[in-house]
Parts: C-alpha cells; sequence; structure tokens
C-alpha cells in the first residue's frame, strides 16, 4: 500500500506541475524570464514533460505491487489488444498534426514564421474531439487489464482524473482562441466518447 500512496503522489505532483506549466500565466513570467528565449517555451514544456515522467515510470517498476486481476489468458488478450489500439489511436491522431508545431521543434526551423492556429474537425477529430486522448486511456486501462497490478490501477486512475482535467482547461483555451467555431464543434463532437448512431 506504501508504494500506492507515493505513485499516487508522484502523479499528483507531476500533474499539478504540469498543468501550471502550461498556464499563460507561467507562459508570461517565462517569456519576461527568457525574453527572445521565450520562442522555445513548446520545446522546454515538452522536454520537461518527459525528464520528470521518467522517474515515475521507474518507480512504478521497481516498486512492489499487488495483484489484483487474475492473470488469465483473456485478460491480457483483452488487456493487449487495449494497448494495441490505443498505441494505433495515439499515432493515428497524432498524423493529425504538424508535429513540428505539436513538439515545438519548429522554431529551430524557422523562429519568425508565425502559423495561423487551425482548429483540425476532420478525421478522427470528427469522431471525437480529443482523439489522441482517448487512445491514452484506452492504452492505461488496457495495460492494467494486462499487468493487472495495483501500480498499473493507481496510474489509470491517477491519468484519467489528470487528462479529464486537463482537457476542461484545455477546451477553456479553444474557446478562447476559435470562438463560436469551437463552441459549435463542441456541440457536434463528442468530447471522448464516439455517440453511436441511432442509424437516422
Amino acid at each position: 500500500m506504501k508504494s500506492e500512496i507515493i505513485l499516487s503522489i508522484l502523479w499528483i505532483v507531476y500533474g499539478v506541475f504540469h498543468s501550471l506549466t502550461a498556464t499563460e500565466s507561467f507562459k508570461n513570467l517565462l517569456k519576461s524570464i527568457l525574453g527572445r528565449f521565450s520562442i522555445y517555451y513548446r520545446l522546454i514544456y515538452n522536454i520537461l514533460a518527459v525528464i520528470l515522467i521518467l522517474p515515475i515510470i521507474k518507480f512504478q517498476l521497481d516498486s512492489p505491487t499487488e495483484l489484483l486481476l487474475e492473470k488469465s489468458i483473456m485478460n491480457q488478450i483483452l488487456g493487449g489488444l487495449m494497448m494495441g489500439s490505443g498505441i494505433f489511436l495515439g499515432f493515428s491522431a497524432l498524423k493529425q498534426y504538424d508535429l513540428s508545431e505539436f513538439l515545438g521543434t519548429d522554431v529551430l526551423k524557422d523562429s519568425n514564421k508565425k502559423k495561423q492556429p487551425l482548429l483540425i474537425k476532420d478525421e478522427l477529430s470528427s469522431i471525437v474531439r480529443h482523439p489522441l486522448y482517448l487512445g491514452i486511456l484506452i492504452f492505461l486501462w488496457g495495460a492494467f487489464g494486462f499487468f493487472g497490478t495495483s501500480l498499473h490501477l493507481v496510474t489509470a486512475i491517477s491519468l484519467t482524473f489528470y487528462i479529464r482535467i486537463g482537457i476542461h482547461f484545455e477546451e477553456k483555451r479553444l474557446v478562447k482562441e476559435f470562438g463560436k467555431q469551437y463552441e459549435k464543434y463542441q456541440k457536434e463532437v463528442p468530447m471522448l466518447i464516439p455517440k453511436i448512431s441511432d442509424g437516422k
């Protein structure tokens, strides 16, 4: 139980830090500190996100844990299928974006070129508004089904809450950026769970 509590705290701290560094107030503070180097904000943000998550993953892998689900072939098949589906969905979602802009490496090519923000509403984004997050969630819960440990459950629960909270703030930003265009999109396309067609 001690490992589960520590892992929960680590995910909470990571989530709070990651969310704070994404706020406009933090961005403005960073701009005042870095000056002309503030164009590298997104790149720094993503690098920090990866660096800070690695010790948490290592802690989870190295810590003692309790088996909550029976290690049956069925659980491992279903869990494996979910993990594979989550990875496939995540990579498919990323293809919709300009990866260099998404990662922040676009500033290394041309720091003077400013792209017009574009609201992506086609392909996977025409089914759910956040296909990348959906892919991550499917992977996380698939990993719990496959491994069946208490630490995998803690990670799945913690990141599900974090993603849901993150979506709330991201959508507020998107409404501010795209206005009525995004509000219309919110009404037409579900957040994470695809609508089942009624055949009409």
